[in-house]
């Protein structure tokens, strides 16, 4: 539910954005901003070229810096991004957003990878025939294919990525052109339903100010939903689940009001809630119950600062009658990213924590921290990490859980937890 939100609310943003469109910047303006990027991104990645050599990026960047006459901005910026994402760092990216906008032109159907493949999760009135729909060939190309030409728009830091990021790329007709999944701004999907019923069903971007069918958003309620589907999400929030003795920590988001005061960020401080009283109150209930079971849901965090989350793991792991085999449960998904991903990691090395889920679609052991290099004539971003993450020994591209669990569309559909049903059972 949280993801499919992320994709309609960001498919608005883009629509809404459509309009203002700038003035495309000249040749020799995009040559000043290579120059920067070749110049500076190499100063503040901590590990640039561990996986692009030097070499081979400043090759790339020349040759795309002599071939830019008849592209326009929003193509150069794509094949920039195509280079950034080279260097394997789910991090490091060229803000896009601002050319996306400018271009109006984005197909208004929502993506998600499940465990039996590629359906639309989310999208607006027009194509809600497709809703729900498992999507086999997108333009002929059956979906595997699809994702995999696409990926030479994003960091392939492991397996997971395709099918994280993948389906988010496929809504924007320049970038399938690049990538040869399109030849125009259409996306025709051949689709099928759960009855293996197929169909076939063109979709194309839609101008919000003639058609009004564009800002109609179509999505699932699902049945009955478990805690993981809420749609009230909060920061993070504590349940006792009684009948199952297992205490349940959903933590999306690596923020908490004592992390804010630390850093002397009063005003964001009182917008968050404190992180310590919910620790708290985990402890007396574990310490108390000794047959209840706790279950940190790193789901769908995509970030923050490590820091409570890391405390967390540590004081667990300091706590002998908690701290004990298939005592604590720790899951992930190819949404956890970043501070998420490392806290995960941290209970994989520090206590008896069993992880389960999907693998994170970003490595253990990476870079942290972005900050942002501004480029002068486009006023690109290129977000790029700022610290090197070392949990784990050697450098594994997953952190492989060791009970991995899939979420089929048919269960989020009912809004079942195959996960938390898998805890509830032990």
């Amino acid at each position: 539910m949280q993801h499919m939100r992320l994709i309609l609310a960001t498919l608005l943003l883009i629509i809404l954005g459509h309009g203002s469109v700038s003035a495309q910047i000249g040749v020799e303006q995009w040559r000043a901003d290579i120059a920067v990027l070749q110049r500076e991104l190499p100063k503040r990645h901590p590990n640039l070229h561990k996986y692009y050599p030097r070499q081979a990026f400043e090759t790339d960047l020349a040759n795309l810096s002599e071939n830019l006459g008849g592209k326009s901005d929003l193509h150069i910026a794509l094949e920039l991004q195509s280079i950034v994402a080279r260097v394997r760092d789910a991090q490091t990216r060229v803000e896009l957003t601002p050319l996306l906008q400018q271009s109006g032109k984005v197909i208004p159907v929502g993506l998600g990878w499940y465990a039996d493949g590629l359906y639309v999760s989310g999208t607006v009135k027009r194509f809600e025939p497709t809703l729900g729909k498992k999507v086999l060939e997108i333009n002929g190309i059956e979906t595997t294919e699809a994702l995999s030409r696409m990926a030479r728009l994003f960091a392939n830091e492991n397996n997971e990525s395709a099918r994280k990021d993948g389906p988010t790329w496929l809504r924007f007709p320049e970038a399938m052109r690049l990538a040869g999944v399109a030849k125009d701004d259409t996306m025709a999907l051949l689709l099928e339903d759960e009855k293996k019923q197929r169909y076939f069903v063109k979709t194309y971007p839609l101008d919000f100010r003639k058609d009004k069918s564009a800002l109609q958003q179509a999505q699932f309620v699902p049945k009955n939903p478990d805690l993981r589907w809420d749609p009230m999400k909060q920061v993070f929030s504590l349940n006792w689940l009684e009948s199952d003795r297992i205490v349940y920590l959903q933590y999306n988001g690596c923020y908490s009001r004592e992390m804010a005061l630390a850093m002397g960020d009063s005003a964001s401080a009182s917008q968050l809630p404190p992180f310590q009283q919910y620790v708290d109150t985990l402890f007396a209930l574990l310490e108390r119950r000794p047959d209840a079971r706790f279950f940190f849901d790193l789901r769908f965090n995509n970030g923050g600062n490590p820091a409570d989350g890391i405390a967390l793991a540590k004081r667990l792991a300091a706590s002998p009658f908690i701290n004990l085999p298939n005592r604590i449960y720790v899951a992930t998904n190819r949404y956890t990213a970043a501070a998420a991903v490392e806290i995960a990691a941290t209970f994989r090395a520090e206590t008896n924590a069993i992880l389960l889920g999907e693998p994170p679609a970003q490595r253990p052991n990476h870079s942290g921290d972005p900050s942002f290099l501004l480029l002068p004539n486009s006023h690109l971003q290129v977000f790029h990490s700022t610290r090197p993450v070392q949990v784990l020994p050697g450098d594994p591209d997953t952190l492989q859980p060791d009970i991995p669990i899939e979420l089929p569309f048919e269960a989020f559909r009912e809004g079942r937890d195959p996960v938390l049903d898998y805890v509830r059972g032990k």
